[in-house]
């Protein structure tokens, strides 16, 4: 069975960028952070070639690196086709061979990984999370969820890695000195998961085959990484779960299955 390897390159407020891959095929989800550090992360795992970039949506905390690595590379970027219109103008200009278009419950396969795109709920033009498999192997990234739908559960029950949100703590995020519209927009439907609601997400959707949760996408103004796992971890713990977690970016590590 070959090795399938997952990392979390960046996953906050400040830049996100998940590396995905086997021995032949390697893909990022999101590039939200520069080129160079991407380079630099990817040099740490020993420099694999990256297949394509697959975008969730175009906030400019998932896509600031996409156009510099799709230049330099010759790098194929997927995303869904109202992301492409609204790519904010600082990703710079993409040639149009790079450009390709994922659409929801679409599958795209890249030699021995499925990539498939679903559909989250954010306030972004056309979001998608990704379930990556091959044909043994899977994992999700879902962040960016302003609730979790049915359709989103049952996609993670069959993940086996799983980077998820848990972007902030309620009362920090209530009490803080965000301006009140924006507290509003991340407590919304179309917003942000609360550490709260991941724990809730985790206990319904626990079962044998997860083998490691990344808790990502912290808000670096209303969270804290041990909070985060904290509240994740009693949650579990009151509900008699067992799960392996760690926080991605602060005490994660890359993870081999």
């Amino acid at each position: 069975m070959e090795e399938m390897l997952f990392y979390p390159i960046a996953s906050g407020s400040s830049g996100n960028c998940t590396y995905v891959g086997t021995k032949s095929t390697h893909i990022l989800v999101d590039a939200g952070i520069s080129g160079k550090k991407i380079e630099t992360a990817l040099s740490e795992l020993k420099n694999p070639n990256i297949s394509a970039i697959f975008v969730t949506h175009e906030h400019g905390d998932h896509v600031l690196g996409i156009g510099v690595m799709a230049r330099r590379y010759n790098l194929p970027i997927y995303a869904t086709p109202k992301t492409w219109q609204h790519l904010p103008n600082s990703v710079g200009e993409i040639p149009k061979p790079l450009r390709h278009n994922i659409i929801p419950n679409q599958t795209i396969f890249l030699q021995d990984l499925a990539i498939t795109a679903f559909d989250i709920p954010h306030d972004a033009a056309q979001p998608v999370g990704y379930f990556i498999e091959t044909k043994s192997q899977t994992a999700a990234v879902a962040t960016d969820l302003g609730y979790v739908t049915d359709t989103i559960r049952n996609i993670l029950r069959n993940a086996q890695v799983l980077l998820i949100e848990s972007n902030h703590d309620v009362d920090m995020l209530k009490n803080g000195n965000y301006p009140a519209h924006l507290k509003e927009r991340i407590l919304s439907s179309t917003g942000h998961l609360s550490n709260v609601a991941a724990g809730i997400l985790l206990v319904e959707i626990a079962n044998p085959k997860l083998r490691h949760i990344y808790l990502g996408h912290l808000s670096e103004e209303n969270n804290h990484p041990q909070l985060a796992f904290n509240t994740v971890s009693n949650i579990l713990t009151i509900n008699e779960v067992s799960l392996d977690i760690s926080v991605a970016k602060y005490n994660d590590r890359l993870f081999r299955w």
